[in-house]
């Protein structure tokens, strides 16, 4: 019977740490190759748009750009001058490579490289970040008291 009791305890125990280390897994960010590759001039003009539309993103998570300094920057910018192709008022510009950027919130992000007419040949992509639910779930309080121990 003992015996019995030391291997229920074993199973319930090694049960809530792997538990654990699951859900501690699922609240890390990720980095993000932007690209899975160098960021510069693409093959085809929708090459960042398809890689985008193709990862998902959460707040925490970082978009790694590796380029060279002399020959590209990043810049986040509005969806208009996303749109435009223009970096006239950047919200963000990282001029210095490689660089990583944090996504912090929920929405939609938008990047270009503002360096020549790069852009227009495919060098930019849109960003959307989901709501993180990487993290534990909460839980919504109960109407019902806690039963007594």
């Amino acid at each position: 019977m003992e015996m019995q009791n030391h291997q229920q305890c074993f199973l319930v125990t090694f049960a809530l740490l792997l538990l654990l280390v699951i859900l501690h897994h699922q609240s890390y960010a990720i980095e993000h190759l932007v690209g899975d590759s160098i960021w510069t001039i693409p093959p085809t003009n929708n090459f960042y748009t398809n890689w985008s539309s193709h990862q998902i993103f959460f707040p925490g998570d970082t978009l790694y750009f590796d380029f060279e300094p002399e020959f590209y920057n990043v810049m986040q910018v509005s969806r208009r001058e996303y749109g435009d192709c223009t970096g006239d008022n950047p919200y963000k510009v990282f001029s210095d490579g490689p660089v990583n950027i944090t996504l912090m919130e929920a929405g939609v992000f938008y990047y270009i490289c503002s360096i020549l007419n790069y852009c227009s040949l495919g060098q930019r992509f849109t960003v959307t970040v989901l709501q993180n639910n990487r993290s534990l779930p909460t839980s919504s309080p109960s109407s019902s008291p806690l039963p007594s121990m």
